[in-house]
């Protein structure tokens, strides 16, 4: 970046009547010419310099360009060595160099499940968190729910079954099958408990110890299927 310097009487000249970046460049020379034997003085009149600038280039003034060059003359005459933003780099945002907050130190431990991590550990903590995770899952549950339906509807099965982490059982008919595939992968996906889905999968179906289903419908006809079979039997007595 070019620095728009002037020298001699011309300087002068272009500090009385010149533009605006002219006559702050004339008002930061006799700011340092006036102070220049008193550090802490200058220092203070420096930076009320340094603030007369920022208003003119908020004001229109003066552009950003104009703006980093009078920062770079202030800080090559601070006592201290103090540095500014520059308005071409970092934008609005103002932090004198000691007043630059430190970044967050990183902290690396081992992994945590975030099932273990939102679970109540006392009393004192929030449930917002947990909520809004159990609100997640059970969104994610249904959305599951419907593009496997949609799958099913069109014929798509090789979607679904493909994904079956178990493998290799065989149910009833598709829709059965179907059904405890889902339910297989949302269990592996953490999107329902597996004690949960064993309740909701049993739909009142009984096993004795021969290991025969029993299953009543809502008009009070008991139906038995054997093991290994397909179909349902009327049970008459």
């Amino acid at each position: 970046m070019a620095r728009k310097k002037k020298g001699g009487f011309g300087k002068f000249i272009g500090s009385l009547g010149g533009n605006p970046y002219d006559r702050l460049m004339g008002q930061f020379d006799r700011t340092v010419k006036q102070h220049g034997d008193d550090e802490d003085e200058l220092a203070d009149q420096l930076d009320r310099f340094v603030r007369i600038a920022r208003r003119r280039f908020d004001e229109g003034e003066i552009d950003d360009e104009e703006h980093d060059l009078l920062m770079e003359e202030v800080e090559d005459v601070h006592p201290t060595g103090k540095s500014y933003p520059r308005l071409g780099d970092t934008g609005d945002e103002f932090y004198d160099s000691d007043d630059i907050p430190d970044a967050p130190e990183l902290k690396i431990g081992k992994n945590v499940d975030l099932d273990d991590l939102l679970s109540s550990s006392g009393s004192s903590q929030g449930s917002w968190g947990t909520s809004e995770y159990d609100e997640y899952r059970e969104r994610m549950a249904a959305e599951f729910m419907r593009e496997s339906d949609e799958a099913i509807a069109s014929g798509d099965h090789a979607m679904v079954t493909a994904q079956d982490p178990g493998g290799g059982r065989v149910f009833a008919d598709d829709e059965d099958e179907a059904k405890e595939t889902k339910r297989k992968i949302m269990i592996e996906e953490g999107l329902i408990d597996e004690d949960e889905a064993e309740e909701e999968s049993d739909d009142g179906i009984e096993v004795d110890e021969d290991g025969v289903e029993w299953w009543e419908d809502e008009e009070g006809q008991w139906w038995y299927r054997p093991p290994n079979e397909e179909d349902w039997y009327a049970y008459e007595e």
